[in-house]
């Protein structure tokens, strides 16, 4: 449970080996993770978790505050809740920013930060101004399930299954559009920059090649980056044996 009474529900996949805790994107839920649960479950006692507001989480924060920040707090109280001395922390699109609040907070604890196209977008990730902000979330607002799917066609890559497409756009669009614009201000309300320069560990991040040419990026001190071709913003589901064997190279060397 969160600090602030919200209900996170949990799921652990595997029994034994070190702790790896999925924190899935914005609008999007612990499912998104379906292709790697059994994976890693194999090695590693693999976590999933919705946050407040997705999935199976309650739709509204009782504090009625959202930020990265309470949401880091989210994740490090399940990573209290495994009882685990260390834990690594993957996570998607603006589940990055959980994690990196998470990694923050849980400090020595924290083994290793791994991104899935997250971190460098600096439409998503660099603090962006209140008009751009309330435009951006007036544009959701307008006709949020069309708004959503119309957003998911454009970001998937070309190759990607037209069946694969429709459902992300059908999981993302069945968020509750007050949930979703809350955390859609508090993602872009955060800045990368200052929160960066206060985290120590390695960070590794697995992005699409094709996003990282189309827009702009923030350079960030020290980050491993790999780029997956022919896939979009949903690595882990576009594309999930390289993907997988990706990530599996990552967690083999932040153990090693």
């Amino acid at each position: 449970m969160a600090g602030d009474g919200a209900a996170i529900p949990v799921t652990v996949h595997g029994n034994a080996g070190p702790v790896v805790i999925l924190v899935h994107g914005w609008s999007c839920s612990a499912a998104f993770w379906d292709r790697q649960t059994e994976y890693f479950a194999r090695d590693f006692r693999v976590v999933t978790l919705d946050l407040p507001g997705h999935g199976r989480a309650n739709r509204l924060r009782p504090s009625g505050r959202w930020s990265m920040a309470q949401y880091g707090a989210d994740v490090a109280a399940v990573a209290d809740w495994t009882g685990a001395d260390q834990v690594i922390l993957v996570g998607h699109s603006m589940g990055g920013a959980v994690a990196l609040e998470s990694a923050l907070r849980l400090g020595s604890r924290c083994r290793g930060l791994i991104g899935v196209d997250t971190f460098t977008e600096a439409a998503f990730y660099a603090g962006r101004p209140s008009y751009e902000i309330s435009e951006r979330q007036a544009v959701f607002g307008s006709d949020f399930a069309s708004t959503m799917r119309g957003m998911i066609a454009a970001i998937t890559g070309e190759s990607t299954d037209p069946d694969l497409i429709d459902w992300i756009g059908s999981a993302m669009a069945a968020t509750d559009p007050q949930a979703a614009l809350s955390a859609l201000e508090a993602l872009l309300s955060w800045d990368i920059r200052p929160r960066w320069s206060l985290c120590s560990l390695p960070v590794t991040t697995i992005n699409s090649a094709v996003l990282a040419r189309r827009n702009e990026l923030i350079e960030l001190a020290g980050i491993d980056l790999r780029l997956m071709e022919g896939v979009g913003h949903f690595p882990m589901l576009e594309n999930p044996s390289e993907f997988n064997a990706l990530l599996s190279d990552v967690l083999k060397e932040r153990l090693a």
